[in-house]
């Protein structure tokens, strides 16, 4: 096999990595596809590498690290199955760009390592340094005597300092808190902040076991700069984080690795965040969807049935005040809520961009008629004077359908906050280069406070119609969503008891 190995790869394994006994070695292309190995894959890897499979599906810890910004690149103690813990080697040859990946197993140094910890405590218990009781309450409270500092992670977000700080960390962090005093952890160490949110993760599972954290610079006072990883366990239902420099020195090379872990840590949480996202939207438009769609037939029934009722003077005379009275509600908050259900599907297309513009050159008194048929009922009700002052040869370019439903909005809001008796004035105007549209009431006004917000999508603060009519929250988000497609300015004139003109300014045809 080592006839076989590339020149540059041979070097490599002979200068750089112990007697290569049991080690994997997995070469892939320059872009990650595995092109060949050798070794014993069931040592280090849950299955066997397949030619032409990605690399980091076969190993995601190494996700982000092929091409790598420099070479070799060396990531120490990897856990790359269950019991097993690894070092991943990264070289490059230098005649074909490809890339061979080394494992080289540490399990047992590892384990070395937590029986001396072991031993570690065990002599100090017997010796009476650390009781039995405070080595439960803390596990980890020697790991500064192996350059570890120790954290226990609060139930609000905070952590505690465990045992001792080595040295390392009382220069890095020369005026950190003392043991026992909470601390927001990121205000020191910036990097922990997005770690930790993976680590909740890992937390919240309570599983056993361990999570590594990618490579990151801190700079000491001093000019030292310490590279560092952090490491969440979880043991006896607690959750503990561990920092420990990987070398002593800074080096451009570890710089050039940090930016790569970064970047790729960068990335995956932007792709998760995305998916997370869609996912979101896909849940939110079936929702809507049922929504308007499931509840449209049984709401109509209802307020057919209603208005049935009420059409039906001689069945209406038999009844009481209060169920004439109830009966009348029925089909006012029927009416109501197919009101909202139409907003709301309405509203959920546009905000989703589920919509196109078909645009014709229509004459805007025919919009105004078409607006003022649809509110007329209301407007006789209320007995409102409702009056049109349109140029008939005046069009405008728009989507019928589309601007009739702003007119239906603008138009039905100043009913509902127009009283018995007022009057509604719609007005068309020829500028010099646009043509201006203005819905004017003499109704109760808009507060500054309903104002600020009057277009911005769902308004929870809406004033009530001069006869109690309730509003959606919905309208106004659903005639800024409209006209922006149309890339049409609207502007709202109003004060409480002074009513109110939404002016539109459209572009002349």
């Amino acid at each position: 096999m080592l006839k076989l190995l590339p020149e540059s790869i041979l070097k490599y394994l002979i200068d750089k990595l112990p007697p290569f006994t049991g080690i994997l070695m997995v070469k892939t292309t320059f872009e990650g596809t595995i092109c060949g190995w050798y070794g014993k894959p069931d040592d280090y890897l849950d299955r066997n590498p397949e030619i032409g499979e990605d690399v980091c599906e076969l190993v995601p810890a190494i996700f982000g690290m092929i091409p790598p910004m420099v070479v070799p690149v060396v990531m120490p103690r990897i856990q790359t199955r269950d019991q097993c813990i690894a070092d991943i080697h990264i070289v490059q040859d230098e005649m074909t760009d490809d890339y061979w990946i080394f494992f080289v197993n540490q399990t047992k140094e590892v384990e070395n390592i937590r029986q001396l910890l072991q031993r570690l405590n065990e002599i100090q218990i017997k010796t009476g340094i650390l009781s039995v009781t405070s080595f439960l309450d803390n596990p980890f409270g020697n790991l500064h005597l192996l350059d570890y500092v120790t954290f226990l992670k609060q139930e609000n977000g905070f952590f505690i300092l465990l045992g001792e700080r080595p040295e390392w960390f009382k220069e890095l962090a020369q005026h950190f808190p003392v043991t026992d005093q909470q601390i927001a952890l990121a205000e020191w160490f910036p990097f922990i902040d997005v770690f930790v949110m993976e680590a909740d993760d890992f937390w919240k599972e309570g599983k056993p076991g361990s999570l590594k954290s990618g490579i990151w610079n801190e700079n000491a006072v001093t000019g030292k700069t310490f590279s560092l990883n952090a490491f969440a366990i979880n043991l006896n239902e607690s959750n503990y984080l561990l920092i420990k420099p990987l070398f002593d020195e800074y080096t451009e090379e570890q710089d050039l690795m940090q930016r790569a872990r970064e970047q790729s840590l960068a990335y995956e949480k932007l792709a998760k965040t995305e998916r997370k996202l869609q996912a979101l939207l896909d849940y939110k438009e079936k929702f809507v969807s049922i929504v308007s769609h499931d509840l449209r037939s049984p709401v109509a029934s209802v307020l057919s049935i209603a208005q049935v009722l009420n059409s039906d003077a001689e069945f209406m005379d038999h009844l009481s005040d209060f169920n004439r009275e109830m009966i009348k509600n029925i089909q006012d908050e029927m009416h109501r809520l197919l009101d909202y259900n139409d907003k709301l599907y309405h509203w959920s297309n546009l905000e989703l961009g589920n919509f196109e513009l078909v645009t014709s050159r229509i004459p805007l008194v025919d919009l105004v008629k078409s607006a003022e048929r649809t509110a007329k009922p209301k407007i006789n009700e209320k007995q409102i004077l409702f009056k049109t002052r349109v140029d008939e040869e005046l069009l405008v370019e728009v989507d019928k359908t589309l601007f009739l439903q702003v007119l239906n909005n603008l138009i039905g809001n100043a009913v509902k906050f127009t009283p018995t008796g007022g009057i509604i004035e719609v007005m068309g105007t020829k500028k010099d280069t646009y043509v201006e549209l203005i819905i004017h009431d003499s109704g109760v006004g808009i507060s500054k406070s309903v104002m600020n917000n009057l277009f911005h999508g769902f308004v929870r603060e809406s004033t009530q119609g001069t006869q109690g009519e309730k509003g959606t929250g919905l309208g106004m988000g659903i005639v800024k969503k409209i006209l922006d497609a149309h890339k049409v300015t609207i502007e709202v004139d109003s004060s409480p008891n002074q009513g109110t003109s939404f002016i539109i300014y459209l572009p002349l045809v």
